[in-house]
This record gives structure tokens, sequence and C-alpha cells, in this order.
């Protein structure tokens, strides 16, 4: 991908360029965005299998790893797997594997993770129908799915949009969080 390519991928739709990925790390995203929120409203148990559906340069990872037995990254760009394998190894965490692929295609077998989640990542795979039923094949029954959007993402979807989108799927709408511009819904697999 050339540069110009890559920056319009920036503030455009579709992944997120790896080229800019750091700029995800910033720490002003906190503000906003907080991983510990994130994590929080997962409701991990320490023992728990969790999925990290798109985890780019691995923001959130860190926090999803000290709160759970074993965290799995995902994501279709080996680049940002290397970004959040080394942030995670940096803090001494080892509690965790990568996995590059994608999304509508999960490379897991049914029922191998307790909670799965998402961070402004939905609306960038392609075909979120496919993303909700392959989260929801490798989530354990009664396992979590927790889908965080974010207003001003070029590839934001509402709440009324993912939970339409969850009604076609075996997942179950469990609960909200955040209001409209900024949301997490959670989802248990039947």
């Amino acid at each position: 991908m050339s540069k110009d390519d890559a920056w319009a991928r920036v503030a455009g739709k579709g992944l997120y360029p790896v080229e800019y990925a750091r700029w995800l790390l910033t720490p002003w995203r906190g503000l906003i965005l907080p991983p510990s929120r994130i994590v929080k409203r997962l409701g991990l148990k320490p023992d728990d299998r969790v999925l990290e559906i798109g985890c780019g340069p691995g923001y959130f990872s860190p926090a999803a790893a000290l709160a759970c037995g074993h965290l799995t990254l995902f994501d279709c760009q080996d680049g940002m797997l290397d970004i959040a394998q080394e942030r995670l190894k940096a803090r001494g965490l080892s509690n965790f594997a990568r996995a590059p692929g994608d999304a509508k295609a999960l490379p897991f077998t049914d029922s191998s993770f307790d909670a799965a989640f998402m961070v402004t990542v939905l609306g960038e795979v392609g075909d979120a129908d496919a993303a909700l039923r392959e989260a929801a094949r490798v989530l354990k029954p009664g396992g979590r799915l927790s889908v965080t959007e974010q207003m001003g993402d070029p590839d934001f979807i509402s709440r009324e949009e993912l939970k339409m989108r969850a009604a076609k799927t075996t997942l179950a709408f469990e609960r909200n969080f955040g209001p409209r511009f900024f949301y997490t819904a959670n989802f248990l697999q039947r």
C-alpha cells in the first residue's frame, strides 16, 4: 500500500493501515476509550479464555490479558499482531496466543471461548453478519460477545443496526453501556 493509500485509509472506510497503527496507542485515547472500562464491561473471570477480534496494535490487549486466564489476539494484519504481541511481552504477560485470519471465517473450533470482544472493528470486516455468526460459533453456551462502537469511526455501526444483525444469530442481547455515540453492547451465546 502506498503512503497516499494508507493515509486515505486512516480516515476512510475499511481496514486501518498498519503503517499508522501506533497512532491508535496514543494516551489521549484513554480519555474516551480507556481499556479498563472495556474490560470491566466484559465481566471477565480469571480463568476465562478470551478472543480479541481485530486486536489491532493491542491497545486493549494488556488490560484484557491481566483480567483473564488466556487471551487470543486475532487480526487480519500480521503487522498489527506483531505490535500487540510486543506490547504484551513488554508488560511481562505470557498468557496469550496470536492468530491471523479473517473474522468472517474464524480458525477456531466451535465453543472455544468464554468471551470475545471487538472494539470499532465490526464495520471494517466487510460482512458484519458473517463476523457475528462466527463469533457466536466460537463462543461456549453462555459465552459473552462484547461489541464497542464509537461515532466518528468511518465504519461505525449503530446500536440499533448491531442488535438487528445479532438477532439473526444465536446471540441474545444482554446489556448496553454508554451513550449512542460511544456504546458497548453485550450479547450471550444461547
